[in-house]
Formats: C-alpha cells, sequence, structure tokens
C-alpha cells in the first residue's frame, strides 16, 4: 500500500495540485476523510493481529485476504481511483566519453547525449483504466532530459522537457476472442527496444533504435488474437512521431506476431507519406524481432530493419533513400554461475547498420548521398539491487567506415563511452 499512495501522491501533483488546496479547507471534508482514516486504521490494526496469530493460512488466512481487500477498496473510495491502475519510474545516468568531445556530446546516440555529465534521464507516470463494459484509456507522461529527443510535433505546445509519450482511449469489441481498438497517441509497434532505458537489456539504444524506426503514432489501431499463437495489429496514422500531420496523406501500420512456446517472432511494418507538406514521397519500414528463451536465465533476441524513402534525394540520379540493419542481443542470469548471484545479470549486444544514402544519420562530416555503415558492441552489467531498484554499468564501443566520431575537436571512425546508470521502477 505503501507502492499505491506514493504513485498516488506523484499523480496527485501532477494533475490536481492546484485544486486539491481549495477542497481540502472545507470542514466536512476533513472530518469525513478524518473518519475514514479511522476506519482504516482499525481495520488495518485488525489485519495485524490476525497476521500475528494465524500465519496468513486456513480460515483466518482467508479472513486476512478478506480483510486486507475490504481496505483497499476503501483507500480507493476515498480518492475516487478503484478500477485504476498506475505505474512509473525514474532514472539518472552519467555517460564518459574517451574521445573528449570539445562538443562534450556523444556523437550518433539518442538519448545519451550529453557525455561526460550527470542526467536526470527520465521521471514518468503511467495511468490506465479499463471498465467492464470494455471503454478504457491509458496514458503516459515523461519529464527529462531524455523526453527533447522523442517528442512529436505539437505545434510548439509542450515544453521542452515535457512529452505525453501516449494518450488513447481503448475499446474491446465483443467479436470472437475480442477486437480491441487503440485511438489517440500510443508507443510504435516497430523494433526490439523501448522509450524507457529499464525496459531494455542495455541502457544505450542501438542505431536501429535512434534512426532506422519511429517511436510513436497518432491515429487507430486495431489488434485482434486469432489463436493462442496468432495475433494480428491493423491501424491508420498520421505518420511517424507526428500528431499533428505534416502532409495531407496517411499512413498504414500493421503487425503480425507468432507465439510458440518460449519463442516470439512479430513481423512488423509501416507505409505511407511522411515528408513535410509532400504527398507523394512514401516511406516504407519493414522490422522483424525475434525473441527466445531455451533455458532458464538465457533470453536472446534478434532483429532487423529495412526502410525506404522515395523521392526525398536532391543529387542526381537515384533519388530514393535506403537504410538496413541487423542487432542481436545475449542476456545471462548470473543465476546460471551461482545462486548466489541470481540478482546480477549480463546483456551482450553486437549490431550493425547501413545508412546508404546519410539519409537517416544526418552526419554533418559527410556529404548527402554518401554510404555510411555503422557498428557498435555493448555490454551492459546489472545489478538488482531490491524489488524496484536497479543499478547498470554499460561499456560501448562505436565504429564507423567513415570518420563520424567527435575527437577532441576533429573527427575519428572509433567512438568509446562508459555509462553507470539507477533507475527506480514503480
Amino acid at each position: 500500500m505503501r507502492k499505491f499512495f506514493s504513485v498516488m501522491a506523484l499523480g496527485a501533483a501532477l494533475v490536481v495540485a492546484g485544486s486539491l488546496s481549495a477542497w481540502a479547507d472545507s470542514h466536512e471534508v476533513q472530518e469525513m476523510l478524518q473518519k475514514m482514516q479511522q476506519r482504516i486504521d482499525e481495520l488495518e490494526g485488525q489485519v495485524s493481529q490476525m497476521k500475528a496469530g494465524s500465519g496468513e493460512s486456513g480460515e483466518s488466512g482467508a479472513s486476512v485476504t478478506d480483510l486486507t481487500n475490504r481496505v483497499e477498496m476503501l483507500e480507493g473510495d476515498i480518492l475516487g481511483l478503484n478500477g485504476f491502475k498506475f505505474g512509473g519510474l525514474m532514472y539518472g545516468s552519467y555517460s564518459y566519453n574517451f574521445n573528449g568531445p570539445d562538443s562534450r556530446q556523444n556523437s550518433l546516440r539518442v538519448f545519451d547525449l550529453d557525455a561526460n555529465n550527470f542526467n536526470f534521464d527520465l521521471l514518468q507516470l503511467e495511468v490506465s483504466k479499463e471498465t467492464e463494459s470494455g471503454v478504457g484509456f491509458h496514458s503516459v507522461l515523461d519529464y527529462g532530459t531524455s523526453v527533447e529527443n522523442i517528442q512529436s510535433d505539437w505545434d510548439g505546445a509542450l515544453p521542452a522537457n515535457f512529452e505525453v509519450q501516449q494518450a488513447y482511449l481503448t475499446y474491446k469489441w465483443g467479436i470472437g476472442n475480442g477486437l480491441d481498438m487503440k485511438f489517440g497517441k500510443f508507443a510504435t509497434l516497430i523494433g526490439a527496444e523501448l522509450i524507457e532505458s529499464p525496459y531494455n537489456p542495455n541502457i544505450s539504444r542501438s542505431f536501429m533504435f535512434g534512426f532506422a524506426i519511429p517511436f510513436t503514432h497518432t491515429g487507430a489501431l486495431f489488434s485482434y488474437a486469432l489463436t493462442d499463437m496468432v495475433s494480428l495489429s491493423a491501424g491508420v496514422v498520421n505518420g511517424n512521431d507526428n500528431v499533428v500531420d505534416n502532409n495531407n496523406g496517411k499512413s498504414f501500420l500493421g503487425s503480425v506476431g507468432f507465439t510458440i512456446g518460449d519463442l516470439v517472432w512479430t513481423f512488423n511494418g509501416v507505409y505511407g507519406p511522411d515528408q513535410d507538406d509532400d504527398g507523394n514521397s512514401k516511406t516504407g519500414i519493414f522490422d522483424t524481432v525475434l525473441s527466445y528463451s531455451p533455458m532458464e536465465n538465457v533470453d536472446l533476441l534478434a532483429n532487423f530493419d529495412y526502410g525506404q524513402a522515395t523521392d526525398v534525394l536532391t543529387g542526381p540520379g537515384n533519388n530514393d533513400a535506403e537504410w538496413i540493419g541487423l542487432s542481436g542481443i545475449v542476456t545471462l542470469g548470473g543465476a546460471l554461475v551461482s545462486p548466489s548471484l541470481e540478482d546480477w545479470s549480463l546483456a551482450l549486444r553486437g549490431e550493425w547498420f547501413a545508412d546508404d544514402d546519410n539519409f537517416r544519420l544526418g552526419s554533418d562530416q559527410v556529404a548527402e548521398g554518401s554510404n555510411i555503415n555503422v557498428w557498435e558492441f555493448t555490454g551492459t552489467l546489472k545489478w538488482q539491487m531490491t524489488e524496484n531498484f536497479q543499478a547498470r554499468l554499460e561499456y560501448r564501443h562505436d565504429e564507423a567506415n567513415k570518420s563520424i566520431f567527435e575527437k577532441d575537436s576533429g573527427y575519428q571512425s572509433g567512438q568509446d563511452t562508459m555509462m553507470l546508470e539507477f533507475a527506480y521502477l514503480l
């Protein structure tokens, strides 16, 4: 329940802080809350006594469970929040670049841009609700230094370090196994990694996550499970990372997923106009992700991306841009070595990404139309210090076929970085 109240306090501070003070001034409301709190204290006291006397077993144990549920329901009634689900996280990091770039920036990174710097990366609040009628909503609010790198086009309506990452309505139709709908802004189906660092095996994101695929979409998405093994998703969206559409066309988003035991294989794609004020140019991205756990404490993840954008280059000849990438991640639990190391794990990632026309990477060190190949190797050591608190240490080496990584006041073909991250997950 402490976790519940901590999230509630954060949500209240973000959403209704201005109105709570006036509401609490009412003597009658304060008196009502005091009585409810006294009743909660009495119930919690009874729970503690019953636990001490019964060990939560047998008939007395069932009574303890029932009483605990009554306490939680009463808490929800006080705040009018029964049926709501809350989550979130907060994490910060330190990044060190061995190249010592004068700009103090890590080259070609997505979120870990600041070199030799402590960063408050992200504070996130997640709120959702689903009713018995099938209607619900889901929202994810972000604040931190990582936000400006994923912020969608809101026509300048939001401050630089704040983003409504997801905000969509949900509805479930009683058709077959149930047809689910999302309507609003939601995270993309494409890619093997997520925006939130602690949910990924590694701290830093791959080149593919940063430059091959979008982060979010705004529109309508329908999902249906054909069987326990096969699922489908299809929708129409404004494009990639656009809340306000930047042209007159719409993009089509789709996914097919297969689950066979511990193996999950998805095929995802998006196609449609994505350039500013240009409905003729089309961007298409094909993505496939394979995850497999062959044994306990061993997880494998593979990702392939291919993308093309038509009529986007300005030089003579073919004006289409292409990019392609392949990555693989192996995560090994410490319990493979010894049960005493079950709180430790190691994630190893290897990746190759080719931007045939410098269209996605956009490096200032080479001209448009130049072929750039980059690859990286990353090792991340994780310590799960408590159920909700974790620490990670990472080393990463980047390499390219051209001198595009900043070194002091110049450039070279390689870059080495180390990162330390602490994260708390609700």
